[in-house]
């Protein structure tokens, strides 16, 4: 065979391997085909082998992975009129290849535009601290509004979310400084509560001490009182014991001059003298008074003749010789 021949198998092999490479297509792992005949969508392909027929249908490869786009950072304006800048992500797939191809154009953009809309929205209506605290509530609702808007177009969010929020310098000064004012009145406010606490104390070993020393004094009052009352119960036994004693020695003086009237009078052997009825009359009158000083509520009364007592027995004792 010479060099046309050869060249010819060549040919005829080309030939052969572009109508084959027409008729068998494969779809990779990780993405959809969309089979179009004559313009129009005919199927969707699985990954795997397909057939198509050459010059009639056209293959078109969407992928299915998930794919990031991150938004740039864009200020927005808080309902308190701060205006931090957001810097947020979106991660979407393709479920659906159809949709995807024939319902939306340039899809990220369109995304874009929804999560840039929707964050402007949850953010207008925050103030700034509700922002910073609430950040998983408006994820929450930036997730369910693109849910909403891009359904339709097989395309399903994965995630999306608030990434950072940049505050102005001037803002970031303010909550600086708001935060160190916050710190210094923190302090002064546990200072204060300690001193506080301590004057408690203070006050409350300042309470002890009183008390105890009024229990000392009561106690000091009550031994006084109590010795008070034994001395003055010791000179009131002692007082008895000296009325107990005088009456004592009182009616001995009586029975004494009881014995010398009897005596006087059953005396036959003198006269009735004055001066033996003088006597007689005394010793009556000692008498007396000496059974009036008795009486409990009389006091003991000596008269002047009582302490004469010796005078008048020894007149008594001459009147007998």
């Amino acid at each position: 065979m010479g060099p046309i021949a050869d060249l010819g198998i060549v040919v005829a092999v080309l030939i052969v391997g572009g109508l084959v490479r027409g008729f068998f297509r494969v779809v990779p792992e990780g993405s959809l085909g969309l089979v179009q005949r004559l313009g129009r969508f005919h199927a969707e392909a699985k990954p795997g082998m397909v057939i198509k027929v050459p010059l009639v249908d056209s293959l078109q490869l969407i992928s299915t992975k998930s794919f990031t786009v991150n938004l740039t950072p864009e200020p927005v304006i808080t309902a308190d009129n701060v205006s931090p800048v957001i810097d947020a992500y979106f991660i979407y797939q393709v479920i659906d290849a159809k949709l995807y191809a024939y319902e939306i154009q340039n899809p990220e953009m369109a995304i874009k535009n929804i999560v840039s809309a929707t964050l402007r929205s949850e953010v207008g209506q925050r103030k700034l601290a509700d922002v910073m605290t609430h950040r998983e509530q408006i994820n929450s609702n930036l997730r369910q509004e693109l849910d909403e808007a891009t359904g339709g177009w097989g395309i399903r969010i994965v995630q999306a979310s608030i990434r950072q929020v940049d505050l102005p310098k001037e803002m970031q000064q303010a909550m600086e400084a708001q935060k160190k004012a916050d710190a210094n009145k923190l302090a002064a406010i546990e200072q204060a509560q300690g001193a506080k606490e301590a004057a408690i104390l203070e006050s409350e070993g300042a309470r002890q001490a009183a008390i105890a020393q009024a229990e000392g004094e009561k106690q000091a009052m009550l031994l006084r009182a109590e010795a008070t009352r034994q001395t003055r119960m010791l000179e009131a036994e002692g007082e008895a014991q000296a009325v107990r004693q005088l009456a004592e020695a009182q009616a001995d003086a009586i029975q004494l001059v009881n014995n010398a009237v009897l005596d006087l009078a059953e005396d036959n052997d003198h006269e009735w003298s004055e001066a033996r009825i003088r006597t007689v009359l005394q010793l009556k009158q000692i008498e007396t008074l000496a059974a009036i000083g008795q009486s409990p509520s009389t006091k003991i009364v000596l008269p002047g003749e009582l302490q004469n007592l010796a005078n008048i027995i020894t007149t008594i004792q001459g009147l007998k010789e």
